[in-house]
């Protein structure tokens, strides 16, 4: 057993050794409370000279036997020697399915560690995880929005991730995963993630059909469609504004297209040899976004409407389509298998005549804290969580998905995500994975995104401040294609 010393100070009065020793002792026993193992404490005096009252004395020694019995070290006491083992898991709201919980329970089943989580809104997680990070909270596992460049860009992956490289799991992950999950030739993120991630337009069905619609193929035919819908007294698009992070998703999942349309475009946003505000098609697709919101497209409250909403609006026919993830429908089954889901249809985000599907390879990682009380078990958890059996439950259990970042057991597909994809183009990735500083801005671009919509703020000042975020972000990392100077090492 650990031995740690409370030392005691000369100092003058009662009041003076009260208030300093008091400080000490109070310390060391928040901190047994806590769980931290289980400490014996002796009391030595800093100076032997100087003897505070007996007061304080008294007090002191009171305090150390609490702090001796709330972590079970008295003898006689009937505590446990050891705490059960645990793992605490930091995420934001929206990355950790009912799946994920089902299989922590099994995993505390299995081998007696319990998994709790701290689930923070998307709007403060980043700030909260930095905060944690910096001041050495020891939460085990923490996940982040990784891309490509988050590793050894944003975060010192040596300092603050366990290094993965040795656990068998990583040689089966999908090659295609590998970079978000990488840095320097090792692993350190562990990702579970839907490998068909794409955004696109949902509508109901039967809407379109009763109004004599057909999913667009042009801009063009999509406004006309809007109108159509608008007159005849319903909601063309359910935009969940309350949900801030989601607006913007409109244009900036359409990275893929331009990219594709002008190859080397990413590169060139990279090595800062192009900016977002000096390049017109983006000015013409937000143009066309504005136009859409000025008509009255979204509606008067869209910014009232939340994520939740959209399956009632799209269910009862009150809104005819919403912007969600190709797997949109099959999440509204599981809840509501009387919906009609089935059978809605998809089209391509439609600014510019797109007809292309972005594919993400950025998803939540995650990471083990090289902080953490319990590495071992963190090991543990990954292991059992990348086992066939349970990345099949995952597979399955995921909401919106039916791919997944490791192989497993296919999951079949409905008959409407199959013909989708039969007629569809996947592309590569959107400008969140495939440019670097946008994902670690997004929070700041989400709140000019929806001032841009309401009229605000001008396409053209929207996309200066990304370039000037963007600028200061590289600047801080010592990028050197901002910086014209050999790149320095990382900081979270």
């Amino acid at each position: 057993m650990s031995t740690i010393f409370l030392r005691f100070p000369a100092v003058n009065g009662v009041e003076g050794a009260l208030g300093r020793n008091w400080a000490i002792a109070s310390l060391k026993l928040r901190l047994a409370l806590r769980g931290f193992a289980c400490y014996s404490y002796s009391v030595k005096p800093d100076v032997p000279a100087a003897r505070p009252k007996i007061a304080a004395w008294l007090l002191l020694v009171a305090l150390a036997c609490a702090a001796l019995a709330s972590c079970g070290a008295l003898k006689g006491g009937g505590a446990p020697a050891h705490a059960p083992r645990k793992i605490q898991v930091m995420a934001s709201d929206g990355w950790l399915y009912d799946v994920v919980g089902e299989n922590a329970k099994l995993f505390e089943k299995e081998t007696g560690i319990k998994v709790s989580f701290s689930i923070y809104a998307p709007h403060v997680y980043f700030r909260a995880l930095k905060t944690t990070l910096d001041s050495g909270e020891a939460t085990d596992v923490f996940l982040m929005q990784s891309t490509r460049w988050y590793l050894g860009g944003e975060i010192d992956p040596q300092k603050y991730c366990m290094d993965l490289s040795g656990e068998e799991w990583t040689r089966r992950l999908k090659p295609e995963w590998l970079p978000t999950v990488s840095h320097g030739g090792s692993v350190y993120g562990l990702v579970l993630w839907d490998d068909y991630t794409g955004w696109v337009y949902t509508y109901n069905d039967k809407v379109f059909k009763r109004l004599g619609l057909g999913p667009p193929k042009t801009t063009r035919e999509f406004m006309a469609a809007c109108e159509r819908i608008k007159q005849a007294g319903l909601l063309p698009i359910y935009e969940p504004g309350a949900s801030r992070w989601h607006s913007s998703l409109t244009f900036f999942e359409m990275g893929a297209t331009f990219n594709d349309r002008d190859p080397g475009l990413y590169d060139r946003l990279n090595s800062n040899r192009q900016t977002f505000a000096g390049y017109r098609p983006f000015l013409a697709a937000l143009g066309q976004i504005q136009a859409a919101m000025r008509s009255g497209y979204l509606g008067e409250d869209f910014m009232a409407n939340t994520i939740e909403g959209a399956k009632n609006a799209l269910i009862s026919g009150s809104a005819a389509m919403t912007l969600n993830k190709i797997g949109f429908a099959r999440s509204v089954l599981k809840a509501n298998p009387d919906s009609g889901a089935e059978s809605w249809g998809m089209f391509p985000i439609p600014w510019l005549d797109n007809r292309t599907v972005s594919i993400e390879r950025s998803a939540p990682v995650w990471l083990g804290n090289t902080k953490s009380r319990d590495k071992e078990a963190v090991l543990q958890l990954f292991r059992f969580l990348t086992r066939e059996d349970n990345l099949y439950r995952y597979a399955v259990g995921q909401p919106e998905g039916f791919g997944l970042s490791f192989p497993t057991k296919g999951v079949p597909l409905l008959r409407n995500e199959q013909a989708f994809l039969n007629q569809t183009r996947l592309g590569g990735e959107p400008f969140q994975g495939g440019v670097k500083y946008i994902m670690t801005q997004w929070m700041e671009i989400e709140a000019d995104f929806e001032q841009m919509l309401s009229g605000a703020m001008t396409p053209e000042r929207f996309l200066e401040g990304v370039d000037a975020r963007r600028a200061n972000m590289a600047i801080a990392a010592c990028d050197s294609a901002w910086t014209g100077l050999k790149a320095g090492p990382s900081s979270p």
